[in-house]
């Protein structure tokens, strides 16, 4: 899939959040969820792709043939949505509620990262709480494993008399970041991770620091994988190499799953496997992830639970979104409260065996 140009972008994002503000029609649910709760468990991994809608990443002319050999055994929601057009703004969904505001609706393109980071820690947007900050005080584990990242803690400068836009945005070969994207590693935007150097070297680390925590039984309470733009279906072709898309994103996929899958089967956990977004003409949204817990118009994205409790081999017509995926892994972490938006959504125990 082509890149959309960063203008063409923009002009989305405008157009959906006047939509989502007004006309924006939210898909129903064909049934509703089970009375059940979410379990608790040990692990809680999400992994997030880019820029394909469901027919696209789940339907049966689907070239990602390793992630829907997945679906069997797993649980899947077919019926769940995205809750902006860019990548920033699903981003802060999915790790503190936040709805989009008309910088992260951008992805703060032109804008330094800490002119951009101001717009996320304000009292207006829930002072960039985060699951992050959950999960601590929870006494919990937890990290961000994001791929081609050259060092824990890289980001743009946090200089806060800089003008210059973030320039790692992925899409490139160029050192040292190449196509590793600030934008789609959402805790380099919560000003209590990135303000405390020893703190976000713990916990924002690249994603080949995954391998050393499976042999060495030290994977985190809670974790998330950003692949690289080259990985996650963003691009194609991709920087660095002749393909790209949904093919690109299986192939990384089934190098480096595997190990996890067994790992989280093994202990206790469960991985979310979504999409950001959908394809820039579905604006379909649904539930509370929107601006002012209104429907959001991500498009129709899927998501397939794996792991321990999860019903294997069902598929939920039940409507969910990144805030409903926020609730549920607050709740699959045993934290009773729940940030800004996840706090209105429903979590997704239809993904999960009864009695658990």
């Amino acid at each position: 899939m082509q890149r959309r140009p960063r203008v063409i972008r923009i002009a989305i994002a405008a157009v959906a959040a006047l939509i989502a503000l007004s006309v924006v029609v939210a898909v129903r649910a064909d049934g509703q969820a089970p009375s059940g709760r979410v379990p608790v468990f040990r692990h809680v991994g999400v992994l997030v792709l880019e820029n394909e809608s469901e027919s696209a990443t789940w339907g049966a002319s689907s070239v990602a043939t390793y992630l829907n050999s997945l679906v069997p055994s797993g649980a899947f929601a077919q019926n769940y949505f995205a809750d902006g057009h860019v990548s920033l703004d699903n981003y802060i969904t999915m790790t503190s509620g936040q709805a989009g505001n008309p910088s992260t609706d951008s992805d703060c393109i032109g804008i330094s990262l800490y002119a951009c980071q101001q717009t996320v820690n304000t009292p207006l947007t829930g002072n960039g709480a985060n699951i992050g900050d959950q999960a601590e005080h929870a006494g919990l584990t937890w990290k961000e494993y994001a791929d081609s990242m050259p060092q824990p803690c890289f980001h743009a400068t946090l200089d806060p008399t800089s003008t210059a836009s973030d320039p790692y945005q992925g899409d490139s070969t160029a050192p040292p970041a190449g196509n590793y994207a600030d934008r789609h590693n959402a805790f380099n935007y919560y000003s209590d991770v990135t303000g405390n150097a020893s703190r976000c070297a713990a916990h924002d680390v690249p994603f080949t620091g995954l391998a050393s925590d499976l042999a060495n039984n030290t994977v985190p309470n809670y974790f998330f994988i950003t692949p690289d733009t080259c990985h996650d279906g963003h691009d194609n072709p991709c920087a660095g190499a002749q393909t790209g898309g949904l093919a690109a994103a299986d192939a990384w996929l089934r190098a480096n799953l595997p190990s996890l899958l067994r790992y989280m089967k093994a202990h206790d956990g469960v991985l979310f496997i979504t999409t950001d977004e959908g394809s820039a003409t579905d604006l379909a949204g649904c539930c509370t992830g929107g601006p002012g817990g209104l429907p959001g118009f991500g498009g129709k994205v899927g998501l397939l639970a794996l792991g321990a409790h999860v019903r294997g081999g069902s598929t939920s017509t039940v409507a969910h979104d990144h805030a409903s995926l926020l609730r549920t892994t607050e709740d699959a972490l045993g934290i009773s409260t729940h940030l800004n938006n996840a706090a209105s959504a429903t979590s997704m125990s239809d993904l999960f065996s009864a009695g658990h």
